[in-house]
């Protein structure tokens, strides 16, 4: 595959105040239960088995614009919430684009058969590894092989179906991007649509002697390694689009532009509900514990959306003083994509 395509990454609104029709993605954590332990997720919470009421979800979602583009997942594992297929049919209805993540070892047949009748439109399967021994090694379980079963289970039920597209979804990290060309084998094999690398390593240049270092950071050298091995992988397929957080040329263009911040758009079309309905800004800052800005739960979704704590949160991130978005790769401009195929 050789055609490349770039999707911009577009830079935050200064201007004050936001609208509720330019709320055009909305996540809603249906449970905070997950069945992994992988070692690069933030979820503090999965042992606290807490589910969204389906009356809740119904009520929030009646409140979106059709249109308005509706990611069922949170930090917990969708496919564990009983009544998600139902949730799903609701959405539908009230013509959203209805998409999620999940690990995909514990879906049921039933559930499958129900997002091809209901017409999911995008189910993201998460595929960290090429290998049995490297996904136990990441998600604390061994369910490998499972995962791969139901995928291809998940192909067959849909069939000659144009929904749901499915697209499998690795995490690159240090330690995963060695698996990225036996993945492609299974993605092709198992018969997927596309294939999309999320990177959580800071992909940019050093911003000041002030940036700390964390586990994201990488070096030159690392980098190009990392960079060359990906790419190569990404030209030899054939059978999938992949999507790639980089170009294919070799140049440091992607990164020079990664320098200053204010291009994340999330406090500004975006918004996040956890299982227990207090709105984050984003999923960095996921954690009501730490940082909420209302309660959906009774409460119109456009008053804590047009609301004061909201506003007072886009002003700090606006003159860059939200301590959470100094690293976050989002803020610079980090998660650009470029498709191959």
């Amino acid at each position: 595959m050789s055609t490349v395509s770039v999707l911009p990454v577009s830079v935050a609104p200064v201007g004050p105040g936001v609208e509720l029709s330019a709320l055009k993605y909305v996540y809603v954590e249906l449970t905070v239960k997950c069945n992994l332990k992988c070692h690069f997720c933030d979820n503090a919470m999965r042992n606290l088995y807490r589910d969204m009421p389906g009356d809740r979800f119904r009520e929030i979602v009646s409140q979106l614009q059709p249109g308005t583009k509706l990611a069922l997942h949170g930090l917990g594992e969708p496919t564990l919430h009983r009544g998600l297929v139902d949730l799903i049919a609701f959405a539908k209805t009230r013509g959203l684009y209805v998409y999620f993540n999940t690990n995909f070892t514990v879906a049921t047949d039933d559930q499958m058969r129900g997002f091809v009748e209901h017409q999911l439109d995008e189910l993201r399967i998460s595929m960290s590894a090429g290998s049995r021994e490297a996904f136990e090694s990441y998600s604390g379980r061994d369910l490998h092989d499972q995962l791969l079963a139901r995928a291809r289970r998940m192909v067959a039920i849909r069939g000659s179906s144009a929904k749901p597209l499915l697209r499998a979804v690795f995490v690159l990290t240090r330690q995963s991007y060695s698996e990225f060309p036996a993945l492609i084998r299974h993605v092709e094999d198992i018969g997927f649509d596309e294939l999309q690398v999320q990177t959580f390593l800071n992909w940019g240049k050093p911003r000041g002697p002030e940036e700390p270092t964390d586990g994201c950071a990488i070096d030159e050298r690392e980098r190009l390694a990392i960079r060359a091995t990906m790419t190569a992988a990404a030209k030899s397929a054939t059978r999938v689009r992949i999507i790639l957080p980089f170009p294919p040329d070799g140049t440091d263009a992607d990164v020079e532009e990664t320098l200053q911040p204010g291009r994340c758009q999330w406090p500004f079309d975006a918004i996040w509900i956890t299982a227990d309905g207090h709105v984050t800004p984003c999923c960095n800052l996921h954690d009501p514990r730490q940082l909420t800005l209302g309660t959906v739960f009774g409460r119109p979704v456009g008053e804590v959306w047009l609301g004061p704590q909201y506003e007072s949160f886009r002003e700090k991130y606006r003159r860059n003083e939200v301590d959470a978005c100094q690293t976050c790769p989002i803020n610079y401009g980090q998660f650009k994509s470029y498709t191959y195929g």
